[in-house]
């Protein structure tokens, strides 16, 4: 199934916190707790400065709809073909509605027994259980945002040489891969680059840097260490940074991010018990969106990197006019032959590896794109090829040759 249309998943239907840590409290019950809520949040995310939280439409209930726009071909005028033909064959462009359905559902309930804060002197506020709550729910977004775009980035970069990210390649290595955007069209402003907090460590002893100055303001955001020429370069835990990935790149725009619902409601009294209660939910999730993958992209190095990206060849024999992918260890290949990105596509095709299958046999020219997936694993960038039906060719194309629609 592509990574945007998954399963629902829900937040644990406990207390984020063990009830131990509550002995010995009260709520105190006042609007002004209620309304920093959100304040709290943003204090505390480190995601948020590339996260996308603009408006969007809402299809339903639970979902978002986002219109993929369709690309056309470009088309060499022959002189020589016949009138009417010259500029090429007809391309209908093939636009595409992709919905987005919402997955993350995290929920709390928590109160303090009366009979305990009637012993204690120094009583919580309201405030406070909710800034816990807050950074506790902050972690789970950043760790899911995070994992969601690196699964959802159209390209990757491996450290050369198999070698791993250390303080004598990391601005190397993040340069070319500031590149590579570069190549892809990526706007230049609002890239921001995650590493993990230990990798960090490395970046800032780089020799390229010992003389550079410092241009980010303390604490401007959350995480910020430096700006390495058009990117933020934020520090994270590592406990955050998905396996199989050292840096993630991203630009802003490349991904949509609601937060649907943050609800609260406290209830003063209730029946049969002697403290008041809190009740919570919040709905949220992120969506890499399917022309704008190329905006993220995922580094990786000896000691841990994406899935492989697939390789394809072409059958022979009763294999004529198919395609067989190859990925090392990887366990599904999901692909598609209009041109549309697979990671999120509806239509997108899987193939499991342990069966060496081919794709269906194809009856025309077309582009075709395909990733693969592993489990505990990054998922691999996204390869790209154009078929030609009369020859039985397949051609890979680069990272930066546009695929139309």
């Amino acid at each position: 199934m592509p990574i945007n249309h998954g399963a629902a998943v829900t937040g644990s239907g406990a207390s984020f916190r063990s009830t131990a840590s509550y002995t010995n409290g009260v709520y105190h019950l006042n609007e002004r707790s209620v309304k920093k809520l959100d304040d709290v949040f943003k204090k505390n995310s480190y995601t948020d400065v590339a996260a996308n939280l603009n408006n969007f439409s809402w299809a339903n209930a639970n979902a978002i709809t986002i219109e993929t726009e369709g690309r056309g071909r470009i088309n060499a005028y022959d002189f020589g073909a016949s009138l009417g033909s010259r500029m090429g064959s007809l391309h209908e462009i093939s636009d595409q509605l992709n919905t987005y359905r919402l997955k993350q559902v995290f929920s709390a309930r928590e109160t303090f027994e009366k009979i305990y804060s009637d012993d204690k002197q120094n009583e919580r506020s309201l405030a406070r259980i909710m800034k816990g709550l807050n950074e506790d729910l902050a972690i789970e977004i950043d760790k899911y945002r995070l994992k969601t775009w690196a699964d959802g980035a159209a390209n990757n970069y491996i450290v050369p040489s198999s070698a791993a990210l250390s303080s004598s390649n990391v601005v190397r290595v993040l340069l070319t891969a500031s590149a590579m955007l570069d190549n892809m069209h990526v706007p230049e402003s609002g890239r921001v680059a995650f590493i993990g907090i230990t990798d960090a460590i490395e970046f800032q002893l780089a020799s390229e840097l010992a003389y550079s100055p410092e241009y980010i303001k303390k604490g401007a955001v959350l995480g910020e260490i430096r700006q390495l020429g058009r990117v933020k370069v934020i520090a994270v835990p590592d406990s955050i940074m998905p396996a199989g990935a050292k840096v993630i790149i991203k630009w802003k725009g490349a991904s949509a991010d609601p937060r649907k619902m943050n609800y609260t409601k406290i209830f003063p009294s209730v029946e049969g018990y002697t403290a008041p209660i809190l009740n919570a939910v919040w709905r949220y999730d992120s969506f890499v969106l399917a022309m704008k993958a190329p905006g993220i992209l995922v580094i990786g190095d000896s000691s841990q990197a994406p899935q492989a990206t697939p390789t394809a060849t072409v059958g022979t024999s009763t294999n004529a006019h198919k395609i067989q992918f190859a990925s090392t260890s990887a366990t599904k290949i999901y692909y598609t032959i209009d041109g549309h990105n697979p990671k999120v596509a509806d239509n997108a095709s899987v193939l499991n590896m342990d069966t060496g299958s081919y794709t269906a046999a194809l009856t025309a020219d077309c582009y075709v794109q395909a990733y693969a997936t592993k489990t505990g694993k990054v998922a691999s960038a996204i390869g790209r090829w154009f078929y030609n039906y009369t020859n039985d060719t397949v051609t890979a194309l680069n990272y930066y040759d546009e695929v139309p629609i």
